[in-house]
């Protein structure tokens, strides 16, 4: 199990440093530029002043702010927002409109979050699907976590989501059946987002699937678009590879797979060379030991 919290934890990492070169490209833009992705590319998007092959960005950054206000005193949405408020006065990588705002917020003493249907939340969900023992308290944390900077049903839904396929991952489970389990889960927050995931069922090629749901920043974009990945590969690689090619918000995407793939197939089945590339890799796989613990040992 270990191997799973590893894989995860690493797993949103890689995601996300193999999406930022293409992210806010279109498909066909990643493929005259970069040919492939199918390692670390130095960036020659907005990235390239200030970012170089193998670094992460602000998902990672977030997802590594939660994990670490989880592992200090299991989950608190104080300690989360003084995380954050940290992580933002400490030069965040291409952070979002929605989450720049919301901090600010949250600065200011504001603490409502910003009624956004962006994918903020459930880029970052992946140490709360760690941490909690069931559904019920899963389900519990993650609209308390989301809420603080993505007041809206479609962004919550959109972790909660994400949160649940990484939690049967853990599981062992990938089966199509997860599909419509989901869609319950997340039916009483969203209806709209319930009915989407349900979509997936009937999607065979990740390619049309990308083309149906899209693969912008709104969750409702690109958390099925991620969903569709995960389930349509069969290893750690080839998942995250259509991912991070798929054009749009690639680094969001790519954390996310990487986060439900990693999970799955644990550490021990991620490309070597990927893991010795990343940044900061240490430090990410003693957050996932500490979540361990705590989940089985605290």
């Amino acid at each position: 199990m270990l191997n799973k919290f590893k894989g995860c934890l690493v797993g949103v990492a890689i995601g996300d440093a193999m999406g930022m070169p293409s992210e806010g490209l279109t498909k066909e833009q990643i493929k005259s530029i970069y040919g492939i992705i199918d390692d670390y590319k130095n960036p020659e998007n907005h990235f390239k002043p200030y970012l170089k092959a193998g670094q992460y960005t602000d998902d990672t950054q977030q997802t590594i702010a939660l994990a670490e206000a989880i592992t200090k005193e299991g989950f608190s949405d104080e300690l989360f927002i003084k995380n954050l408020i940290e992580w933002y006065k400490n030069e965040p990588r291409g952070i979002g409109p929605t989450s720049e705002k919301a901090i600010k917020n949250l600065i200011n003493g504001k603490l409502e979050g910003i009624n956004s249907k962006t994918c903020g939340a459930a880029m970052r969900v992946a140490p709360l699907a760690l941490y909690c023992r069931d559904l019920d308290e899963l389900k519990r944390n993650i609209i308390e976590a989301s809420k603080i900077t993505h007041n809206n049903d479609e962004a919550i839904a959109g972790a909660l989501a994400v949160g649940f396929f990484i939690f049967n991952a853990l599981k062992d489970r990938k089966d199509e059946e997860l599909v419509n389990e989901c869609s319950e889960f997340i039916n009483n927050v969203c209806p709209k987002f319930s009915e989407r995931i349900g979509l997936i069922k009937d999607i065979r090629d990740i390619e049309k699937g990308f083309e149906i749901f899209g693969t912008g920043i709104d969750a409702i974009e690109c958390v099925p678009s991620a969903i569709l990945c995960f389930l349509r590969t069969d290893n750690f690689k080839d998942a995250i590879i259509k991912a991070v090619n798929a054009g749009g918000d690639t680094d969001s995407l790519g954390a996310m797979v990487g986060a439900m793939a990693g999970a799955y197939y644990g550490y021990n089945n991620i490309p070597k060379k990927w893991i010795e590339g990343l940044e900061n890799r240490d430090y990410i796989i003693s957050l996932a030991e500490k979540l361990y613990k705590l989940r089985f040992e605290g």
